[in-house]
């Protein structure tokens, strides 16, 4: 198989997945705290609140859902929990804030539900020697699908002057496309015999391969502390600007644009993916977060602050593409989509508590709570960085 034929329908059918479903619910994400703080005249702890649940209870979903997809089928397990994101879109139906978060909250689970199995189905059709690209070219579409619907969303404010709350509701319509190529993926495992060929004839994982995923976990989950919505960095755009709602999901738009680009781009090299993670994922964050944090602080201009956010993007871009092609080369095949799982724990705990100190934090000091980000992410580099230093010797990562 050569570089130009390496892309196969089933790539494809997944990849685009992902596509139309970030370009239903990350329309949700970027307008939900907008609706809830601005419209609905909540507190920014109250998002937090909702976010940290969303995130927190999210990670035994994706833990759940990553041991089914081993145990019943990875394809049926990203079907089911795909079916039920679009609960997201009937949040901003109601003005009541329990249900509204309720819903927002269950959506959420239900993506979590489903993403392990769904990247591990995504290694099961791909060939291994380009893993880092199908993980980049999925990271493109997904992000990219969430760049365009801030661009449909914007165009919907400014030229048609819809109400954020049926924007909201529109998003159901990707969701369920996305839904229907996933039924469209054949269960054919055209990798399955050489997904983890490298460690496929050892009757388990050597305890190098074993002690590295371990500390891939720990800084996922350190990576998770910083990692905090970006409904926090669309709030300081609006909120420092008239509660300006354009300036806002703007934000929003430059970050999954850099993410989408650098996933995409990076996944393309020959880089080791421990390395990358590191140096081109967690680094780019903790300096962003800390420059946000600056910007806020010492009232940097506009473009100042979009620039860090593009950093911000950078870094994500990164650890999108090469925590789960890290991952696929440490953890067993029979295993692959509880490893996925794993990976999605590990970072979601650290979210669960990130975005309820970042609610806290920034109801008092907005700096302060980018400052926290900052060393959440600078942990979990150097508990990475230290790791890849001790294991590079005979390390093919």
């Amino acid at each position: 198989m050569n570089k130009k034929t390496f892309i196969t329908k089933d790539i494809l059918l997944i990849c685009f997945s992902a596509f139309f479903a970030d370009l239903g619910y990350q329309g949700v994400t970027a307008l939900f705290p907008l609706f809830l703080v601005i419209q609905l005249h909540q507190p920014v702890f109250v998002y937090g609140i909702i976010t940290a649940l969303s995130f927190g209870v999210g990670s035994f979903f994706a833990y759940f859902g990553g041991k089914l997809g081993d145990k019943i089928d990875k394809k049926t397990i990203a079907i089911l929990g795909n079916i039920f994101i679009p609960l997201m879109s009937l949040s901003a139906l109601t003005s009541t804030l329990w249900l509204s978060g309720i819903l927002f909250i269950l959506g959420w689970w239900a993506r979590y539900f489903r993403s392990p199995a769904r990247r591990a189905l995504l290694v099961n059709v791909s060939d291994p020697q380009y893993r880092s690209h199908v993980f980049g070219l999925l990271h493109a579409l997904d992000i990219g699908g969430g760049m365009v619907s801030i661009v449909i969303a914007l165009i919907l404010v400014l030229i048609f002057r819809l109400p954020i709350s049926l924007i909201i509701l529109l998003s159901a319509i990707p969701l369920l496309i996305s839904t229907v190529l996933l039924i469209l993926v054949k269960r054919d495992k055209v990798y399955s015999n050489k997904a983890n060929e490298s460690i496929k004839t050892k009757t388990k994982i050597d305890r190098r391969n074993k002690l590295l995923f371990t500390a891939l976990l720990i800084s996922a989950t350190f990576y998770g502390f910083s990692f905090y919505n970006l409904g926090f960095p669309i709030l300081t755009a609006a909120l420092s600007n008239n509660y300006n709602y354009i300036l806002g999901i703007l934000t929003y738009g430059i970050y999954l644009g850099v993410s989408a680009i650098s996933g995409y781009i990076l996944g393309t090299q020959k880089l080791k993916p421990i390395r990358a993670l590191w140096t081109l994922g967690y680094m780019p964050s903790a300096i962003s977060s800390l420059l946000i944090g600056f910007s806020v602080l010492f009232h940097y201009p506009t473009l100042a602050f979009y620039i860090f956010i593009a950093g911000l993007g950078l870094g994500m871009g990164a650890v999108e593409t090469y925590e789960p092609t890290a991952a696929s080369q440490l953890v067993h095949y029979s295993n692959l989509s509880s490893g996925m799982g794993w990976l999605s724990v590990s970072r979601s705990i650290g979210q669960f508590l990130s975005n309820l100190i970042m609610g806290l934090l920034f109801s008092f000091s907005q700096f302060f709570s980018y400052f926290y980000a900052f060393a959440a992410a600078l942990i979990a580099m150097v508990i990475l960085m230290i790791a890849d230093f001790t294991h590079q010797r005979d390390d093919d990562l």
